[in-house]
């Protein structure tokens, strides 16, 4: 891995300067590593000890771009090493690990952004959808993938929608206002190209159509936070059940709540969110998931279920090759956070997996340490 180190070193040294100079008006960079030690200790579908990891550099051109006021770009271009965990150890769906990705080298985001005045903003350029659309602020704390972007919206599409590992051309704007806001977007329905995982460019754009995706947000009461949204692609989608084409669709909803304390002296937050896809051309129907944290910045914990449910169609096809095929995969998180420096932050976390990839390998438990390492 001496590349690597070469790679990091090298990074760090032209960012130093932007970095010296961060801050909101002004260009700076950030380069970030996160990385994962872990091991499926029992159960799954073998037992092995993993390293993972995820190097971001973050660069951000400061406000009044161009001129106009409050415009600025960003671009992310990330590094993924040592994926394959859940695929080939675990055998789970949800994916225990959120930067578990096959290898790459290439733009994450590169995006413009420009208020239009009235609370109104617009976003173009390669978006990751999760970053405004299904993001699940409480469950941010877990490494499960499930509590990023939940998998009845993550498992649609070709190649899944604009999210990590791969993001799509899109163009978003947002109405945001004191106590509600509204996103509504479009992107190209297919990121990346499925038969070359690590290719560093994109292929054709809207080669598959376009998925459309909107929500809407709403302040309730003191620390309550409602959230709606739904998605749909433009193209149809093969059948699972053979028959045709059907609609690729789905919606969400999400609640949380700040139940006791302050981010000051730790606060107890909570939430739970539920979704269903359409289950004619997406294995996963239904999907209900939520936890609790308590904590403040530099010491928290927390606990989550995230619990994904076949439809019909995908159990019958899953009859075909499995014996005993089990309709629902659930996972059971416990995490805690440690800062331990300005710039090192450590994770020990603990998840137990009942019937991972729907009853295909025995129930897992699955030991990690998470490392997160920044210089902002």
């Amino acid at each position: 891995m001496r590349w690597f180190a070469a790679l990091t070193c090298g990074l760090a040294a032209l960012c130093a300067p932007a970095i010296a100079r961060a801050d909101d008006d002004k260009p700076s960079a950030d380069l970030r590593y996160t990385t994962d030690i872990i091991a499926d200790a029992s159960g799954g579908e073998q037992r092995r000890l993993r390293w993972m990891g995820r190097l971001d550099l973050d660069l951000d051109s400061g406000t009044g771009l161009f001129g106009v006021e409050g415009a600025h770009a960003h671009a992310d271009i990330f590094l993924l090493h040592g994926g394959g965990f859940s695929e080939r150890d675990v055998g789970d769906v949800q994916v225990v690990s959120n930067i578990d990705a096959p290898y790459a080298l290439r733009p994450f985001e590169a995006w413009l952004e420009a208020p239009l005045g009235g609370g109104v903003r617009a976003k173009a350029g390669l978006i990751d959808l999760n970053s405004e659309f299904d993001v699940q602020s409480v469950g941010a704390l877990f490494l499960n993938s499930s509590f990023g972007i939940a998998p009845d919206y993550s498992q649609s599409g070709l190649n899944g929608p604009s999210i990590f590992p791969i993001t799509s051309p899109g163009l978003l704007v947002a109405i945001e206002k004191k106590r509600w806001k509204l996103r509504t977007a479009i992107f190209d329905a297919e990121p990346g190209d499925p038969a070359h995982p690590h290719r560093v460019l994109p292929g054709p754009f809207f080669r598959a159509g376009a998925l459309l995706s909107s929500e809407g947000e709403v302040k309730i009461g003191a620390g309550g936070e409602l959230q709606a949204g739904a998605w749909l692609y433009t193209d149809r989608f093969d059948r699972l059940d053979g028959r045709g084409k059907g609609r690729s669709a789905g919606a969400y909803m999400q609640y949380e709540q700040l139940l006791a304390g302050d981010d000051r002296t730790g606060a107890l937050r909570g939430w739970v969110r539920a979704g269903r896809a359409a289950s004619d051309v997406n294995e996963i129907g239904t999907y209900l998931g939520g936890g609790l944290s308590w904590g403040t910045d530099g010491r928290s914990y927390g606990i989550a279920v995230a619990h994904a449910r076949l439809g019909d169609p995908g159990m019958d096809a899953l009859a075909a090759s499995v014996a005993i095929p089990r309709r629902a995969e659930t996972t059971v998180e416990l995490t805690a956070t440690h800062r331990v420096s300005k710039w090192l932050m450590l994770q020990p976390d603990v998840q137990y997996v009942r019937r991972p990839g729907w009853g295909v390998a025995p129930d897992a438990l699955v030991l990690g340490l998470r490392l997160h390492f920044s210089t902002k």
